[in-house]
This record gives structure tokens, C-alpha cells and sequence, in this order.
């Protein structure tokens, strides 16, 4: 991807590092940190350096950390409850992996970690702890309850020999050098709070003064950040916008909402001020240092910016939670956005020097599926919004939206909202796209060249929750995310519906019940048709006489471990792709990555976040370069790359063959020319050098259905099939005997 040759075997990681949630100072280096890595920003070089789970984190879910000068290193905090020390400047890993493997119940997560000499005090979901960094083992832990139950420390801080801790139930106290700190009656409510019963979020201290923040009730427009001075509180501040930080630093208080951040010197004076509340772009502003004398900002959507709002941050996607995504002609094509949140549809895709290019737009939400037409700049996403078309050259402009005021769209009621949903993309071979209008009556939509529309009924008992679509080599649709497997083909006539077949394959085998529901698709290079369930695989082997007499499909016994089973029985499948040596990469909901032998029969390799540098063990798609063989793997949490042993297409032609051959008249199904290059154009002539047919590769396989250009079947005779690539550089002849 990045336009030179990888090691087989290899993992490569393409994170979003936009959602920059913390910064520390470290000489000239700036660390910023975001869920699934730190980067780190030199403001002398300007350089970037990434350390993620590749680089030797433990893994994902960053949360928080603290810079400790004492010993020169970096302690990380994780949702999990993980902990890492990263040593500077080696940037070498530690892993304390104490709290994560502990038995509590509730979130280990750790929220805020601050640093006096040699040791940090960590608050954490279920209480405070204190942390040796020199002899890297816990001083003590405190329970914040009388009965042993967990109380939640949202922050922390040291103000004069004092600790202070916020938590869910008011803010407690007691001494920094206290021996006895894990006792929770060495804790007393700290004097002066208002609202001492409340949850408190923030608690910091400049100059021998504490600082706590409060807002009554999530639905108050103002927050308040007080002072406490003679056992009193006091205002300090009211805000407007919503309080997202609220710490101490070296050069003072620093003081953050959605939209500005600022600083606060000993005599709480105002001396820097970043403020974009008049402006018309998001923000979501997390932190803010000061490096001689130039404020940086951290921002949950765009990374980390300078005094001049340019963004300092790696390239990547705009988020790490991947819906979808297509590789073609170079590029990889990504959406993403979780559902939960409602958030806008986002489009990003990379090119073939690693570059990435972003868009986002609010006309629609939460973008499912993308796809990009066929030797064109032209690409489509489906959302919860209806249907989107743009072109790459202007990848910042939505060309057009459809839904159901402009086209055959229908809505449906998700919760309280309507939406038109459009949650898968093919494309067959006349150029016409096929999309998956779920839960909708008429599931099933073309769309032709020239913007005709053509949507077609299907009667199944279920919710019509189509989720995933397959244009076959045949042309044949194939529906999946219901309790019946649907075929479909409308004989390419696409405005006569009277001749079009389907077919509703029920979940079963000659063995009983494969599973509840179909969960998605994919075509292999023998044209057998993989069918992910909610229980694992299932197959067609016979799809070309799917409206005949072979509606069935069956499971594939496998053996692991010295038990023989069905393939993944207890797993959900999410995607399924096919690599050059007709392999088949699996994703799940939560084990991982399979990598499962051609026929299935053979568990090669099985990558879950434990294992690997993979982010989560729940797979959302799957992609693969054919020509370098890298295999992109999306996930909930993030999208890494490993690079595979087995690529699509010839350079040399040299083991190019046809199968069959000769075609006897008895066969009926398609020509197969393997062993070409990558979309490669193969010219069918007669002896007589007539051209008969041009047909293209798909990756280093060729299909020709042995009709001319006008659909009859070519007689008996020898044929001639003219191979190059695109630029004419490699070329082969190899002959076919065809008898009628």
C-alpha cells in the first residue's frame, strides 16, 4: 500500500489519532494521547512518532497518563485497567498487568494519574491507588466505602501534604505520606465542598488552593468551578460551554471546555486563552499545554492544533470504529461512525502512497457501506440517511443524497426515527448497481447507468433486515441477514419483472438446523457461495443450479485440536473474503480473524486481540491488496493490516491455463483463464482473428461464459484468448478448443 514490497507476516496499523483526550510536555516533545496509541510531536523537527500495540503497548483503550521526572518515564493508563510504563527516551515497554487480570467486578478503568516524586497516585473506577515507579510494584489501594463497596475516583490531586481525590459520592482526603492509605478511615469528606454528596469530576490545586467543578443536573447549561479558601468554597469560574479538563500544571491551572481552553497563572491570571465558541466548526476540546510560550490544543475531532489552528496529527481515518470498507485500483475506501452515538456519515480513503483523504457530512448519519464503481472515479456509501454518490476528484463535495422523496427508497421507523437504510453495495457486470434497502418491502434496488431505478419485492416471514448483498459471477443477487438465504436474478431485464426467479433457501442441512440467521456473503474462485450465520459457515457448492433442483446448502466438518466439529459453529461470522490462493479470512463478532484452507477443512491461523497487534477481536470487514497481498482488517476499535503470503495475478503468465479445455459439449458452466495478471483484458478471437468477445479479469482469474457478444454459444472450433494488462506490458496467447 504504501508503494514498496512487506514482509510476509508483518502487521501494519492505520489508526485514527483524532480524538486527542490528554497531552504531557517531555523536553521538546509533545506526547498526545488518544484510545488506541500516543503520538509524539517534536516542536523543534516537527516529526511524528507513533507508539501504538504494534510498537509494544499492551494494548488499546488509552485513558490517561503522567510523566514521572524522577525516573524518566511515562506511566499509561487503560480502560482495562492496564498499565504501562513507557521509558524516554527509549520509548521501550513496561506492562503492569496487575490490575487488568484482577478478579473485580465493575470497570478497572483508569481515569486520572498524577505524579509527586517517585510515585504516582492513581484514581480509578473502583478507588484510589498509589504506585512505585522506581520499584514498579503498588504501594496501596483504598476502597472509598465503608461496606467494601466500589466508589468511583473520577480524578485526583496533592495539594500541600494533602491527596484529594473526586469521586462519585463527594470529594475525600488525607495525607500524601499517609502509610496507612489503603485503611478508608484515614479518608475524611473534605471540608468546605459544596454539594459533598454529589458526583464530582474534577479536582485540581494551584498555590496551596483547591479547585473542584460542579454541575447539578446534566440538563443545567452552566457549570461552576469553585475555590475553597478558609474551609469555603467560593466561585472561581461559571461556564457556558461543558467542563472537559480541569488540572494543574507547571506553569499553572489549566481550564478546558468544549470550545476553549485556557491558563491560569499562581495568581490565577488568565495568560493564555484559546477560544473557538463563535466559530461554526466542532470542537471538542480535551486539554491544552504550553510549550515556550505557544499554546497547543488537544481536540477530540481533529487532534492536536497549534496557536495557528494547524492540525499536528498522523494520517489516518476519521474514526476507529471502521463500518465498512472496499479496496480498488490503489485505494482503500473506509466508513465509519458507531450507530449508538448517531453520528455524521464519514467517508475517508487512502491512497496508494499512504495518504489519506476525509469527509464528513450531517445530511445523513452513520455511514454502513461503501462501494466504488469499476474503472471509475466515481464512489457510493449507503447510511442510515439513504443513499450517497460523489466522485473522488472532489471527495469534499456530496454529489448527491437519495432517499425516499427522490427515489424508490423506503423509510422505516429505527427507534423514535425514520430512516431510509441502506446497508450494502454491488455492482454486476452491465454497470448497474445493486443496493440493499433493509427492512423495506422491495429490499432490492437497481440503479443503471444512466440513473434509471428499479427496486423489486421480496415475500419472506421476518423483518426484511437484509444486511448484506452479493452480485455473483453469474449475476445472480444473493441476500443475507434474514432467516432464509435469498437468490435472486431478474434474467437481465431489468424493467420486466414477470421472468425474474427467486429462490428462499431455508437454514438447514441434511443434519438439522445450521443456524437462526445469515450474516453475510462471499464468491470463491470455484464459484461455491460462503454464507457467515449467526453459527458459523455454510456453503452453496452448486449456485449456477441454484432455481433448478439444488436449493440446499450444507456445513463443513472440520477438525481442531483433534475435535471434529462444524466450522465455526459458536461463532458469529460479520465478513468473509477470499485471498489469490482461494483461502477464505473470517471475521467474528468476538474471536478474531480465521484463516480457514481452501475447502474449508483446515484451520491455518486465528488472530484475536490476545494473540496480535488487532485492536478488538470483533471484525467488521475485511479487504485484500491481491497485488502485495496485504489483508486490511477492520474492527469496532480500529484498522490493522497483516501482510500475506499469497497475492492475486501473474506477472509472467507463465503458468497461465484453462480449465476446461477442451469445453466438451456436455459442459454447461463457465470457462475459467487462471494464471493472469491483476485485471487483466483478455480479446476471444476465432482462428480466423474475428474478435468473438473481450472479458476481465477479476485478480488473476478470468471468467468466460462461452457465448459471443450477442449471448449465443460459440461452435466447435478453435479460439484464441489475447491476455495483457492494462498498459500492454505483459502479454500471453493461450488457445481453447470448444466442442458443440
Amino acid at each position: 500500500m504504501k508503494g514498496f514490497s512487506q514482509v510476509p507476516g508483518t502487521w501494519n496499523e492505520y489508526f485514527s489519532y483524532r480524538n486527542v483526550m490528554q497531552m504531557e510536555v517531555v523536553d521538546d516533545n509533545i506526547f498526545a494521547l488518544t484510545e488506541n496509541g500516543l503520538y509524539i510531536y517534536n516542536v523543534t523537527s516537527k516529526e511524528i512518532q507513533k507508539v501504538t500495540k504494534i510498537q509494544g503497548l499492551s494494548t488499546v483503550g488509552l485513558s490517561c497518563m503522567a510523566f514521572c521526572d524522577s525516573t524518566s518515564s511515562l506511566l499509561i493508563g487503560y480502560s482495562d485497567g492496564m498499565l504501562d510504563i513507557l521509558l524516554y527516551p527509549s520509548l521501550k515497554v513496561v506492562s503492569v498487568p496487575t490490575i487488568a487480570n484482577k478478579n473485580l467486578y465493575g470497570s478497572k478503568k483508569i481515569n486520572k494519574i498524577i505524579m509527586q516524586g517517585d510515585t504516582a497516585f492513581i484514581a480509578a473506577e473502583f478507588g484510589v491507588l498509589t504506585f512505585s515507579m522506581s520499584s514498579r510494584n503498588f504501594i496501596s489501594t483504598t476502597i472509598l466505602s465503608d461496606d467494601g463497596s466500589y466508589v468511583s475516583a473520577k480524578s485526583i490531586t496533592i495539594c500541600g501534604d494533602s491527596v484529594f481525590a473526586a469521586t462519585a459520592k463527594g470529594v475525600y482526603s488525607t495525607l500524601a505520606a499517609n502509610s496507612n492509605m489503603s485503611d478508608f478511615a484515614a479518608w475524611r469528606k473534605s471540608k468546605g465542598i459544596l454539594y459533598e454528596n454529589d458526583t464530582i469530576n474534577f479536582v485540581a490545586s494551584l498555590n496551596g488552593t483547591v479547585y473542584y467543578a460542579h454541575k447539578k443536573t446534566s440538563s443545567e447549561e452552566d457549570e461552576v468551578i469553585y475555590k475553597i479558601e478558609n474551609g469555603k468554597s467560593s466561585v472561581f469560574k461559571t461556564l457556558k460551554n461543558p467542563l472537559k479538563n480541569l488540572h494543574e500544571c507547571k506553569k499553572g491551572l489549566i481550564v478546558v471546555t468544549s470550545y476553549s481552553a485556557g491558563l491560569y497563572d499562581e495568581k490565577e491570571k488568565l495568560t493564555f486563552l484559546v477560544d473557538t465558541s463563535k466559530d461554526n466548526y466542532q470542537r471538542d476540546f480535551k486539554d491544552m499545554v504550553v510549550v515556550d510560550s505557544e499554546p497547543y490544543v488537544a481536540d477530540g475531532k481533529m487532534g492536536m492544533f497549534n496557536k495557528d489552528y494547524v492540525t499536528i496529527c498522523p494520517k489516518g481515518p476519521q474514526s476507529n470504529a471502521i463500518s465498512d470498507m472496499q479496496y480498488r485500483d490503489s485505494r482503500l475506501c473506509t466508513t465509519s461512525g458507531k450507530i449508538v452515538n448517531w453520528e455524521g456519515a464519514m467517508f475517508d480513503y487512502m491512497d496508494y502512497l499512504g495518504n489519506w483523504y476525509s469527509h464528513k457530512t450531517w445530511d445523513v448519519q452513520n455511514a454502513r457501506c461503501v462501494y466504488v464503481q469499476k474503472k471509475s472515479d466515481k464512489f457510493w456509501y449507503g447510511s442510515f440517511g439513504g443513499l450517497v454518490s460523489s466522485y473522488f476528484s472532489t471527495w469534499w463535495d456530496v454529489d448527491v443524497i437519495y432517499n425516499h422523496e427522490n427515489s424508490c427508497l423506503q423509510t422505516y421507523k429505527y427507534y423514535a426515527a425514520p430512516v431510509d437504510l441502506v446497508s450494502d453495495i454491488g455492482e454486476d457486470s452491465k454497470k448497474n448497481l445493486w443496493i440493499l434497502n433493509s427492512y423495506s418491502s422491495s429490499p432490492l434496488i437497481a440503479i443503471t447507468p444512466d440513473n434509471k431505478w428499479y427496486s423489486y419485492p421480496i415475500e419472506i416471514l421476518g423483518t426484511m433486515a437484509f444486511e448484506k448483498l452479493l452480485v455473483d459471477s453469474r449475476g445472480i443477487k444473493w441476500l443475507a441477514g434474514e432467516t432464509k438465504l435469498v437468490a435472486y436474478y431478474e434474467n437481465n431485464t431489468l424493467e420486466d419483472k414477470s421472468d425474474d426467479r427467486m429462490v428462499q433457501i431455508p437454514l438447514v442441512d441434511n443434519e438439522g438446523t445450521i443456524a437462526r440467521r445469515t450474516t453475510c456473503l462471499a464468491e470463491d474462485f470455484d464459484h461455491t457461495i460462503w454464507i457467515g450465520t449467526n453459527q458459523g459457515i455454510a456453503v452453496h457448492s452448486s449456485p449456477s443450479r441454484v432455481f433448478k433442483d439444488r436449493q440446499t446448502i450444507s456445513r463443513i466438518k472440520i477438525e481442531v485440536d483433534g475435535e471434529v466439529g462444524y466450522l465455526l459453529h459458536s461463532e458469529l461470522i460479520t465478513c468473509i473474503s477470499v485471498d489469490g490462493a482461494n483461502r477464505k479470512w473470517i471475521g467474528t463478532e468476538k474471536s478474531g480473524v480465521f484463516l480457514i484452507s481452501e475447502n474449508g477443512t483446515e484451520q491455518l491461523l486465528n488472530f484475536t486481540k490476545e494473540n496480535s497487534p488487532l485492536p478488538s477481536n470483533t471484525i467488521t470487514a475485511i479487504e485484500i491488496n491481491h497485488e502485495t497481498g496485504e489483508i486490511f482488517i477492520a474492527t469496532d476499535e480500529g484498522l490493522v493490516s497483516y501482510i500475506a503470503d499469497v497475492t492475486v495475478g501473474n506477472a509472467s503468465m507463465n503458468n497461465v491455463y484453462v480449465f476446461p479445455n477442451p469445453v466438451r459439449e456436455t459442459y454447461e458452466g463457465d470457462i475459467f483463464i487462471k494464471g493472469v495478471v491483476s485485471d487483466a483484458i483478455i480479446k476471444i478471437t476465432d482462428v480466423s482473428g474475428n474478435l468473438v468477445c473481450t472479458i476481465e479479469s477479476n485478480g488473476g482469474t478470468a471468467v468466460w461464459n462461452g457465448r459471443n457478444h450477442y449471448g449465443d454459444r460459440v461452435k466447435t472450433g478453435v479460439y484464441l484468448a489475447y491476455i495483457s494488462d492494462e498498459s500492454g506490458k505483459f502479454t500471453k496467447v493461450t488457445k481453447i478448443l470448444f466442442v458443440n
